[in-house]
């Protein structure tokens, strides 16, 4: 469960806003529940002249007041904590990889894909590229979590799935998918993906942004960060409905291609090693 603040601006009028912040202290938590899913929670909370009246919200709040969803304007009192979601940004940046990958067709023995997962959050999906290369590899610091791939890869698919502690560069074009946003120097001469803006790569693809379901996109404030919402309702509530979501916006450094989709600068990427 998580909290979710609902910024309200005051009446205009001396009284008129004493008594809508009157109305919103009095206000309690409103507890948004969907089948399968652990609920989460919608504090309102109304500026004042001297900013947020904070009286009041901790105990809306309860336990969850270190786990707070707000607007990125608005600074927090030291007992409260926003929640960051990790897991979400390896599994967007994850899935379209993969999705640019599958629609570039290139030849499976042509390039590499390179997996640099540290913290082993994306142990469980890594078997669903294999179809799309005949080389992957993964950088983790966690090759116990990924125990169980490594054999499903041999079994299901007659694949070797390649463990490594650090990355290093391969002879094939290598596409790197950074699940953990490390990147390095060695990765300079490769296609990578990220949600990092800034990071190493010949050809670089920058996902940011996410597409809520129409449900979601109604209950939030138009001031929180769609991706915000998104991860702690995945993380902290067990909602599944993004767990194939992409992000929903890609910059890339290509300046070769005349009109470079996802998909055409890749394969740009991989032919040019054979020119």
């Amino acid at each position: 469960m998580f909290v979710v603040f609902r910024v309200t601006e005051p009446e205009k009028g001396y009284f008129k806003a004493r008594k809508q912040i009157k109305n919103v202290l009095n206000q309690p938590a409103v507890i948004h529940r969907k089948d399968g899913v652990l609920p989460f929670s919608e504090v309102e909370i109304i500026k004042g002249k001297r900013g947020i009246v904070w009286d009041g919200v901790e105990e809306k709040c309860g336990r969850y007041s270190s786990r707070i969803i707000a607007p990125k304007s608005i600074h927090l009192p030291d007992n409260f904590k926003r929640f960051s979601p990790s897991a979400i940004r390896a599994n967007l940046v994850f899935n379209t990889a993969k999705k640019a990958i599958g629609k570039a067709a290139a030849e499976p023995d042509s390039f590499c894909i390179t997996v640099t997962d540290r913290n082993a959050l994306s142990a469980a999906k890594i078997c669903s590229i294999l179809p799309l290369c005949s080389c992957v590899r993964v950088v983790t610091a966690r090759a116990d979590r990924y125990a169980e791939s490594v054999d499903n890869a041999l079994n299901s698919f007659g694949a070797t799935l390649i463990i490594r502690s650090e990355y290093e560069p391969v002879s094939k074009p290598d596409i790197v998918i950074c699940c953990d946003g490390v990147t390095s120097a060695a990765m300079s001469e490769s296609a990578v993906f990220s949600y990092k803006k800034r990071s190493f790569g010949k050809l670089r693809f920058y996902g940011s942004g996410i597409t809520l379901t129409p449900e979601h996109s109604e209950l939030l404030p138009d001031d929180i960060e769609a991706l915000d919402f998104a991860g702690a309702i995945t993380e902290l509530c067990g909602c599944q409905d993004y767990a194939e979501s992409c992000f929903s916006s890609v910059e890339t450094s290509c300046e070769k291609c005349v009109s470079p989709s996802t998909e055409s600068c890749l394969l740009c990427h991989i032919r040019s090693a054979d020119q």
